[in-house]
């Protein structure tokens, strides 16, 4: 017969290793702008309360779940521990969008915003975090320069930081970046078939994301691979920023999607525990 404190310690660890799922609905932050709410179980409902929010804002040509899933991967962990998230789909990109880019810095950056205040109009009282992944990570960046005072805690992820630089300078993809700028759009073949428009390629020119950071005083930090394609920008963005805490972390061998599609070789169980143990202290 098991004893009181071997039944103790099994259903302890019952407790530890099966997370329940979080409560998903779809909402719609602003026009064109549709997301999943994610919300731990036995909160969310109408008239209970949300003690914390993360907004999740995807990268270049993603959806709200992005790569590999990491997305909602990281809502059930942060759904675990007791903190709502919102991932939003942007406008003007995506399989929804046909691959056809239309969006702008400035779509991206509104969109973003409507997240952030369709959380705090929904939940007045809740706390609120921001993680950003690549083109995701320089909208936020912009976002907490424009509103200091409205996140808590950001994270990056892979960041990007001068994004025109960042996403449209690559050797294979100038000949369609020179062609949509002549004709208006361009084909181009990425890990989906594509179509740049000039719209989209201009409305990434211009942005300056270090200089309004100094204003922003909450927690920030940025994650990054050794084998991602884009530069190592996190000491000039905590050089910049005001944040407190405030941390920077490689993880070795991930290249700009952590490996994620490769089970071999993937440092998603790295990211998402960082990410989601970063929220448990700082909001």
């Amino acid at each position: 017969m098991l004893s009181r404190l071997h039944w103790f310690l099994i259903v302890s660890v019952l407790a530890t290793t099966v997370a329940a799922s979080p409560i998903e609905s779809e909402v719609e932050v602003a026009p064109g702008v549709p997301g999943t709410f994610a919300a731990p179980p036995g909160e969310g409902a109408a008239g209970s309360p949300v003690g914390n929010v993360v907004v999740l804002l995807h990268g270049w040509t993603g959806n709200r779940d992005d790569a590999g899933g990491l997305f909602k991967d990281l809502a059930a962990r942060l759904a675990d521990q007791g903190t709502a998230s919102l991932r939003i789909d942007f406008r003007g990109e995506g399989e929804r969008n046909g691959h056809r880019l239309t969006s702008t810095f400035a779509t991206r950056i509104a969109d973003a915003e409507a997240a952030l205040a369709f959380a705090r109009k929904r939940y007045p009282s809740a706390k609120l975090g921001v993680v950003g992944f690549s083109l995701g990570g320089a909208a936020a960046l912009a976002v907490v320069g424009r509103q200091p005072d409205a996140v808590k805690s950001l994270v990056l992820w892979s960041t990007a930081g001068d994004i025109a630089v960042d996403f449209f300078t690559t050797e294979d993809m100038k000949p369609a970046v020179r062609q949509a700028m002549e004709k208006g759009e361009a084909p181009y073949q990425s890990w989906a078939p594509m179509t740049l428009t000039r719209e989209h390629l201009t409305g990434f020119l211009g942005y300056d994301l270090f200089g309004p950071l100094s204003a922003y005083h909450g927690a920030l930090l940025g994650i990054r691979g050794t084998d991602d394609f884009l530069p190592r920008y996190e000491d000039r963005i905590l050089a910049a920023a005001g944040a407190a805490p405030e941390e920077a972390v490689v993880i070795g061998g991930a290249d700009h999607i952590y490996n994620v599609l490769d089970p071999k070789t993937s440092r998603a169980e790295r990211l998402l525990t960082l990410t989601a143990r970063w929220f448990a202290d700082t909001l």
